[in-house]
């Protein structure tokens, strides 16, 4: 089968990560200190939203969470679990292997209820301190909005569906 040219170059990203699948096929450690592409080093931000991308990449490992990868679609057509496979990867791995930077400053963060925001296929995350608040406050939504862009940086666009609809999806299918 042959890869489209962002798929081969997810590819190359991927095996440039220490411990994704191109580079160790080894189980990836469960701690908190594990890898991560959590890049708020020295921000309050920085404890609160890797607890909640290890807690959505834990959700993601449950196969009935899983399944929101095949409630949506990219550009393409393609379900968001078959641009997974294409990059050889796992929804927890993958989770793990996205970019979060501090995007407080940024215009969308001055929106209300807005917690994080991406570009379709973008493999960077910016949050919001309200993300950081809502993870002590409601770590479970908290988890379910990280899911939810992770489910952008594979490429799903918004508006259709609402954003509300997404999330709605994702709580769905990741209760716990």
């Amino acid at each position: 089968m042959r890869q489209s040219t962002v798929a081969a170059l997810g590819v190359a990203m991927l095996a440039a990560v220490p411990g994704s699948p191109r580079t160790s096929r080894a189980a990836a450690p469960a701690s908190p200190l594990e890898a991560d592409g959590v890049r708020l080093r020295g921000s309050w931000l920085e404890e609160p939203v890797r607890r909640a991308v290890h807690g959505a990449a834990r959700r993601l490992a449950e196969p009935s969470c899983a399944a929101v990868l095949s409630d949506f679609r990219d550009h393409a057509g393609r379900t968001l679990r078959e641009h997974l496979r294409e990059l050889e990867v796992d929804a927890p791995a993958y989770t793990r292997m996205v970019l979060f930077y501090d995007g407080s400053n940024d215009s969308p963060c001055r929106r209300p209820r807005t917690y994080a925001f991406t570009a379709p296929g973008s493999r960077v995350v910016r949050t919001c301190s309200t993300l950081g608040a809502l993870v002590a406050s409601e770590p479970d939504e908290a988890q379910a909005i990280v899911i939810h862009e992770i489910l952008h940086t594979l490429g799903l666009e918004e508006d259709p569906p609402a954003s509300e609809d997404i999330t709605a999806a994702v709580v769905r299918r990741c209760r716990t």
